[in-house]
């Protein structure tokens, strides 16, 4: 497929059937004013996705406020949420407005949602019930008129079971999900993508770099990139000040890369599984591969959509939180996944 056949939404850019189905839950989220929760490994774009949503939303001219939740130290969180009037702490001289209201007309985009403390979720499940945040030191409820978003890169089903998160704060954030699809199970998207960060790079940069050699490409296809895009984009920029010639070769790739010398992707299973297992994690894999779009999965293992919602029935299949059945760690044998649509 040419780089310019290339399908994007805002920033984020395929054409696998996993970011696909990511493309359409955008489209549905952005109808409507519903809260969104976004989630998926780190790196995968999820602020992209979010941002995708406003700009498609009727709240696309107003303001976009992105806050890490996790990242605000406790003793911090009433202000930089909600804001503070003159005299509220030691050191508050002047009042300051909160992301609520910063955000007010727009979207508020809570980032790592799952990393906040409980005294946070507490007073984010009140400013999102009540659509209105009082001020550190104040006594006046100000209404928000404010889209919701929010992010995790953990499964917040099981923080719920540790005790780490308010089941009810949950509830209300998981009105509209979008999973985002790990940059492993999206076929050739990787090589697309290297190939648009690579042009984009050496505008930025001003270097005369083309594209790359057949050998550096076998390593970015090969490798399992466990940082999602975030590593794709910075191990190609680095690459792009690397090579001295107008390709990137397989040496100006950072060492992790060079040792993949080609591209699998198999399922492994022990050899002394029974028939009904191997086929349970066969098709647990094919989901993840197509980022739990069950009808791209039904068609690639040959299999009506009902046959498959069947099985799952039968299995009690988790695929909605990102489970997939165990395949352990003893002796195995490896079967080739069949190649899905946009790698024929």
């Amino acid at each position: 497929m040419p780089l310019n056949d290339l399908e994007r939404l805002g920033r984020l850019l395929g054409s696998s059937p996993a970011i696909r189905s990511v493309y359409d839950r955008i489209r549905k989220a952005a109808a409507t004013d519903v809260t969104v929760l976004i989630t998926g490994e780190s790196g995968t774009g999820k602020e992209l996705a979010a941002r995708a949503i406003r700009d498609l939303s009727k709240r696309a001219e107003g303001p976009f406020v992105p806050v890490n939740t996790g990242a605000i130290p406790p003793d911090l969180t009433a202000s930089e949420l909600f804001g503070h009037e003159p005299g509220a702490f030691t050191g508050a001289n002047h009042r300051r407005k909160g992301k609520f209201e910063a955000a007010h007309r727009g979207t508020l985009f809570l980032d790592e949602i799952g990393a906040t403390d409980q005294a946070t979720q507490i007073a984010l499940l009140r400013a999102l019930e009540d659509r209105s945040v009082t001020r550190l030191g104040g006594h006046e409820a100000i209404p928000v008129d404010v889209r919701f978003i929010a992010a995790t890169n953990q499964s917040l089903t099981k923080l719920i079971k540790e005790n780490r998160f308010r089941e009810d704060l949950y509830y209300r954030l998981d009105v509209f999900q979008i999973r985002m699809p790990p940059l492993r199970n999206r076929g050739r998207d990787i090589e697309l993508l290297a190939e648009a960060f690579l042009i984009e790079t050496a505008w930025e940069l001003g270097r005369e770099v083309e594209a790359f050699e057949p050998e550096a490409l076998l390593c970015v296809n090969g490798y399992g990139w466990p940082g999602n895009v975030r590593e794709l984009r910075n191990c190609i920029q680095r690459a792009v000040v690397n090579t001295d010639t107008k390709h990137i070769r397989r040496e100006d790739l950072p060492r992790r890369l060079q040792k993949v010398s080609h591209s699998t992707r198999e399922v492994r299973f022990k050899l002394n599984r029974k028939l009904g297992d191997i086929e349970k994690a066969y098709v647990s894999q094919v989901l993840e591969e197509f980022g739990g779009n069950k009808k791209a999965a039904a068609e690639a293992l040959g299999i009506s959509r009902k046959s498959l919602y069947e099985k799952l029935a039968r299995w009690k299949l988790q695929t909605g939180d990102g489970d997939v059945y165990s395949l352990g760690d003893e002796e195995t044998m490896p079967i080739t996944l069949p190649p899905t649509s946009e790698e024929e």
